[in-house]
């Protein structure tokens, strides 16, 4: 169910979170039957875990789960981004920009929810310009397991990525590929390493 997971992106939910099928059923208007369905598939998927004493719960992640996601992220998004830059229009860009603008509002009113969903946006823009369906997926999958609660209260790491996004954007802008896919490298590498430093001081 996209609305359920709408709620781990955003951050309104977090590993550990459980969740009750009657809430979710009543939140989101629905009998509980595609809640089920939902749920079971996002199980499989891994992003929720169901044990008999816990029921059902966002999957904990370790520390080695994020040097593991992010190692994979940094090779499909490098792929993404390279293939998305030569299909990008004016319009997209434009977007990028308004975008940046809203990220950068959202971190001075320390407005984290804000900012968690302008940021997927940002990067989403990117990645469906690639129009790979499958690497969509890929992409989508790994997102709902990242810890973004976590990454976007971390001190100065905002501040850095609005720099990291207007480098990304100056190479997007004049349709360099290779370089597009080498800022966000940079960028994804960046958020590991540091989210990593942080998570060894204040562990999950």
């Amino acid at each position: 169910m996209d609305l359920l997971r709408e709620m781990i992106l955003s951050g309104e939910l977090a590993p550990g979170d459980r969740l009750r099928q009657d809430e979710l059923a009543a939140r989101f208007d629905v009998s509980s039957t595609p809640i089920c369905e939902a749920i079971q598939q996002m199980v499989a998927e891994g992003v929720l875990s169901h044990s008999p004493y816990h029921g059902v719960q966002i999957a904990e992640i370790t520390l080695e789960d994020i040097r593991e996601i992010y190692f994979i992220r940094s090779a499909v998004k490098e792929l993404a981004t390279r293939t998305a830059v030569p299909n990008l229009r004016i319009t997209d860009v434009k977007h990028l920009h308004e975008y940046k603008a809203a990220i950068r509002q959202s971190v001075e009113a320390a407005d984290f929810q804000t900012l968690r969903k302008l940021n997927y946006e940002f990067h989403w823009l990117i990645y469906y310009t690639a129009g790979m369906q499958h690497l969509s997926q890929i992409i989508r999958g790994l997102w709902l397991k990242s810890p973004w609660d976590r990454l976007h209260g971390m001190p100065n790491r905002p501040e850095e990525a609005i720099i990291e996004h207007e480098r990304l954007l100056k190479a997007v802008y004049a349709r360099d590929a290779q370089l597009s896919r080498s800022w966000m490298h940079e960028h994804i590498e960046h958020s590991a390493h540091t989210l990593s430093e942080y998570l060894t001081e204040r562990p999950l």
